[in-house]
């Protein structure tokens, strides 16, 4: 069964299965009502007449946009067989996609369809991952693949799929650059400023505007909560299409981008958004946040950090994973790391790689600083920003270290925290 289990549904299901004694896989179920809800209940009454059984294992393989499938247990007398290895590298790949790992994910996926080019799970994945990436030929390629070898079998998934199908040419018409130009509609909230790319609105889901309201309220909920404050006023969100957003800001970065905050938050959306829009959303929110409590956004690697951690923890990631920490410090002994100073005013005329490594090492330092200071003490932090206090003098109040000071820190942590790596 393939449809998107919200977090906060998913988080229930996990505090249930850890709080409760452990369920037999038969006593757990997720089913989708006509409306598209995912439910999750250990009550076999609520569930359709033949629902499916879902294990602990599978719980944890559902996905922010859809992730799911059925138990990946290996049939008896398997062991040991190309099944049986199949099915493991499956369930090792799923599990990667839960940790955020998507690169390790795809590879493990390819691996498959290079021993079974026909197995149809794989195709189904890999058109999902490929979908969130914006290959959206490839996710087609993998779709109608799957839709091909897998018979009668995942009669759920294949529904998905054919609309998934239909879904791609909303998204494939929102890469066409519109010849009218650029035309935003507003939407009525009471703590923003809502502008949509009409051509996204036209071409979007019937729920789009509702979706990315309830996206935004739990953005300021949430952030809000966490950074100590709200804007006094609305915020301004700017919403579109893909090749919209390309012809009205593809100037202003050396490497692209999917949104941006100059006193307005600027976000590409799918048609058919999910998790992803949510996830830009809570990063985006989180530099307004920071300006209002600063009044810039300087060091822009406290910034970003700060921005990547609020998009890592709304779908429940580590504020790094093992291949990004790996990375780092490759990039320490290397000596190809790229100094904090480097990154306080900006991070522009950086390359692809490099901006990738940036905002690593933004989010590294950000979790440094959150794991070494409590709430009330990152709240003096932006405040001392505020009051015109440079980035060292701020730093050497509340951390007692200066910018130089904290990235030995980071760097020692890393490689002394993570020397087999």
């Amino acid at each position: 069964m393939l449809h998107r289990l919200p977090v906060p549904v998913l988080a229930l299901a996990a505090a249930l299965v850890l709080s409760l004694p452990r369920p037999a896989a038969a006593d757990l179920h997720v089913w989708v009502d006509d409306q598209g809800r995912t439910h999750v209940s250990d009550d076999a009454s609520r569930a359709p007449a033949s629902p499916e059984p879902v294990s602990v294992d599978t719980l944890r393989s559902l996905w922010d946009d859809g992730f799911a499938g059925e138990p990946l247990v290996t049939p008896l007398g398997a062991s040991g067989q190309v099944e049986d290895r199949t099915r493991r590298a499956l369930r090792a790949a799923l599990d990667d996609l839960a940790k955020g790992e998507t690169a390790r994910a795809a590879v493990a996926l390819e691996e498959v369809l290079r021993r079974e080019p026909n197995r149809p799970e794989a195709h189904w994945y890999l058109s999902i991952l490929d979908g969130q990436r914006g290959r959206h030929d490839s996710a087609e390629a993998h779709l109608r693949a799957f839709l091909d070898v897998a018979g009668d079998r995942f009669p759920s998934w294949r529904e998905s799929g054919e609309r998934r199908l239909r879904r791609l040419e909303d998204e494939k018409r929102l890469l066409e650059p519109s010849s009218a130009g650029l035309r935003l509609v507003d939407l009525e909230h009471p703590h923003f400023h809502v502008q949509l790319d009409d051509a996204l609105r036209r071409q979007g889901s019937p729920d789009l505007t509702r979706r990315v309201l309830r996206y935004l309220d739990e953005a300021r909920h949430e952030v809000g909560g966490r950074l100590g404050s709200v804007p006094e006023e609305p915020t301004g969100v700017v919403l579109y299409g893909r090749a919209s957003y390309r012809q009205a800001h593809r100037h202003r970065f050396s490497f692209q981008t999917v949104g941006f905050y100059d006193g307005r938050i600027h976000v590409v959306s799918a048609a058919h958004p999910a998790g992803e829009l949510r996830t830009l959303l809570f990063h985006e929110y989180t530099h307004a946040l920071f300006r209002e409590a600063t009044g810039g956004d300087r060091p822009f690697w406290l910034n970003e950090g700060l921005a990547e951690l609020s998009e890592r923890t709304s779908k429940g990631m580590a504020a790094l994973t093992r291949s990004e920490r790996a990375l780092l410090r490759r990039q320490i002994e290397a000596g190809s790391w790229i100094s904090l100073r480097r990154l306080a005013p900006s991070f522009s005329g950086l390359d692809n790689a490099e901006a990738r490594l940036a905002y690593l090492e933004a989010t590294a330092a950000a979790a440094w600083l959150e794991a070494n200071l409590d709430g009330a003490q990152r709240a003096r932090l932006l405040r001392l920003l505020g009051e015109g206090a440079t980035d060292d003098e701020a730093l050497r109040a509340v951390v007692g270290l200066d910018t130089a000071g904290l990235e030995q820190a980071l760097q020692r942590e890393i490689i002394e925290r993570f020397p087999a790596l």
